[in-house]
């Protein structure tokens, strides 16, 4: 896909889409001092979403500060932003990988306990104030994210996609936790909110880079960026919740552990089966205003009387034959006719016979034109017809024709005929020199007897 066929990105879509950034930031950056401030003044509340279950450690709330403040830097237009989006992000890649290194080695490198002790980790046998796998290959995710080369899109979102997986995976994970008391869990436990902040980082990046890469198509003004800004929350939230619910139910006896499956597959049926009805309820709105929108614009440019283009129509098919003329030489020609003795015909038989003459010609006139020709009335009696690709000679031809169709055309009061001047766009040549000459060959042709066509000088 080229640059000129991808959906145009909305300036306003940019702009929310950034402030949704700094808004996740910012949320990051609240939920990560008040963890702090947790630990610093024993708040369980503040250190668990939900009382007597996994805690935010101090470390796992400095690394989502640092995290939140990158984001942040990321989205301002200071000249040291970078330089502290780099130095943040670099901190919170040194935290994960030491923390992963840990785990690995058994080692104790005095980072956990180096804020605040953990008695209740230490009870249950677990090591103190370590943050869970989970965390630290987050924050090893998202200090790589942060410290990537934002020429290479792909790599930056790659990262934050992994980031997303890991934090629904996280989410999920929490509900694990609940449902095996902990005990059989092959990780730490990871709490609510640190999850829900993993998630808000992943989207927070993700929206910076919108309009580049896979994130270009949530800021397009198309039918897929509006399914893609509805739909991708849901779908991405769905899963996770619904393993979260059946772990609940399984860790309260609701429910027994051979019957989690099939709640689990019928639940993500229906779950599924909504979001396409839904994204099919949007499509067919999308759909329908599109198509009133089409018709309001059709009807801007569309003559009442005959069904034809108008002028506006006219002028707006003319400056696009001439852009196109100048990118890529595209020859066309312009035919002006006029319906010959036509203020006598009405004169004669009255306005409304007049106005049937000019539907019977607005119908005519196209039976001798190709698809992609423009049939247009041009004011009163006149009509023009753009003609793309043709020169002087297959315009005359063209111009016979219309001659011949009208003259042996079925008139109510008595014959009708038409003159038609042609002319062939001049390279260097403006619009309104174009439709002189056709003007002044349509005179000739007026002079000549009507009833004819006559070709401008090439």
């Amino acid at each position: 896909m080229t640059a000129a066929t991808l959906p145009a990105i909305s300036p306003r879509r940019a702009a929310t889409l950034r402030r949704f950034a700094r808004g996740a930031g910012a949320a990051v950056v609240v939920i990560a001092c008040s963890a702090l401030l947790g630990w610093a003044m024993d708040i369980d509340l503040l250190k668990s979403v939900v009382p007597g279950h996994a805690e935010m450690k101090a470390n796992t709330a400095i690394g989502l500060l640092l995290s939140g403040l990158a984001l942040l830097a990321s989205t301002f237009p200071h000249p040291h932003a970078p330089t502290a989006v780099t130095l943040m992000s670099g901190a919170v890649l040194v935290l994960g990988l030491a923390t992963l290194a840990q785990y690995a080695t058994g080692a104790d490198l005095g980072l956990d306990t180096l804020l605040f002790d953990d008695p209740k980790a230490l009870a249950l046998g677990r090591p103190p104030g370590r943050m869970s796998q989970i965390s630290a290959i987050g924050f090893l995710l998202l200090g790589w994210k942060g410290l990537s080369d934002a020429g290479r899109v792909w790599l930056g979102q790659t990262l934050a996609l992994l980031v997303l997986a890991i934090a629904l995976f996280a989410l999920s994970a929490y509900g694990y936790a609940m449902g095996t008391g902990d005990r059989e869990a092959p990780f730490n436990p990871i709490s609510m909110h640190t999850a829900a902040m993993l998630f808000l980082l992943a989207l927070g990046w993700l929206a910076t880079d919108a309009g580049r890469g896979v994130a270009r198509v949530l800021a397009a003004d198309s039918f897929g960026g509006e399914l893609a800004r509805r739909t991708l929350l849901p779908a991405l939230l769905v899963p996770a919740l619904l393993s979260y619910l059946a772990q609940l139910a399984r860790a309260s006896d609701w429910i027994s552990e051979g019957a989690i499956i099939t709640v689990l597959a019928v639940s993500s049926g229906v779950a599924v089966a909504t979001m396409i009805w839904w994204a099919s309820a949007l499509l067919d709105r999308v759909e329908r205003q599109n198509r009133t929108a089409v018709a309001l614009r059709d009807s801007a440019h569309t003559d009442a009387l005959t069904g034809l283009g108008n002028r506006r129509a006219f002028d707006a098919a003319l400056v696009r034959l001439f852009e196109q003329r100048e990118r890529v030489g595209l020859t066309f020609s312009l035919l002006l006719l006029d319906l010959d003795h036509f203020k006598a015909y009405n004169d004669s038989f009255g306005h409304p016979a007049g106005d049937e003459a000019l539907r019977q010609a607005g119908r005519l006139l196209p039976l001798a034109l190709r698809p992609g020709d423009v049939a247009t009335r041009y004011g009163g009696e006149e009509f023009a017809v753009l003609l793309p690709g043709a020169r002087r000679a297959d315009a005359l031809v063209v111009a016979e024709r219309i001659v011949a169709d009208v003259r042996n055309g079925l008139w109510l009061h008595r014959p009708v005929t038409v003159s038609v001047g042609v002319a062939e766009a001049r390279a260097g040549e403006a619009a309104p020199a174009l439709v002189a000459r056709a003007d002044a060959a349509l005179y000739a042709a007026k002079q000549a007897g009507r009833d004819r066509a006559v070709a401008a000088e090439p």
